[in-house]
């Protein structure tokens, strides 16, 4: 049976049509229900590649890492992973060239910079996932989609709500849904 309900005691179950049904017996008012399986089979997730592994850090972990902000060598390790040159980190990031070429090694970012680049870092990771390969990722970021208004989607990454529009893009690839 599908989902993680808990099964009563007082409820019988019945199999029809490849769905799983549910009805409480002795007019009792407990019910289990089970969804049915989904019509488009989930994607496989493989281990990241990438410089997170953002499917093994829990939320806590990460809301650490940028309240104690992340280091230039980790924004360089998701540099060369993108291809993405300084001026276009730092109009995604929204800080100036200057500031992301002046760091050091363990020298760590503010706050609001280390989100920016953990949500960058989280969907660029994401996005390797849902297209398979690094290469064919970073031809796509660059590529004009007519879903995104025509705009490529790194054009998008400069905004919280362009970086959700990329990653509803990205699950309409995951999951073939145009």
């Amino acid at each position: 049976m599908a989902g993680n309900k808990k099964h009563h005691a007082n409820t019988n179950h019945f199999t029809g049509n490849g769905v799983t049904h549910a009805y409480a017996n002795d007019h009792t008012q407990t019910v289990t229900l089970s969804a049915p399986a989904p019509a488009i089979a989930p994607r496989l997730h493989t281990e990241s590649t990438g410089p997170f592994n953002f499917e093994a850090l829990t939320s806590q972990y990460k809301i650490g890492i940028i309240r104690n902000g992340i280091t230039k060598k980790q924004l360089e390790a998701i540099k060369s992973e993108t291809d993405l040159d300084y001026h276009t980190l730092s109009t995604l990031l929204s800080v100036s060239r200057t500031t992301l070429i002046k760091k050091k090694g363990d020298d760590r970012f503010d706050q609001p910079t280390s989100e920016r680049i953990m949500l960058l870092a989280e969907l660029l990771s994401y996005g390797r996932d849902v297209l398979e390969s690094k290469e064919r990722f970073n031809a796509w970021i660059k590529m004009p989609s007519l879903t995104l208004g025509g705009k490529a989607p790194l054009e998008l990454l400069d905004t919280l709500y362009g970086i959700e529009e990329v990653k509803k893009e990205l699950g309409r690839i995951e999951y073939g849904v145009y």
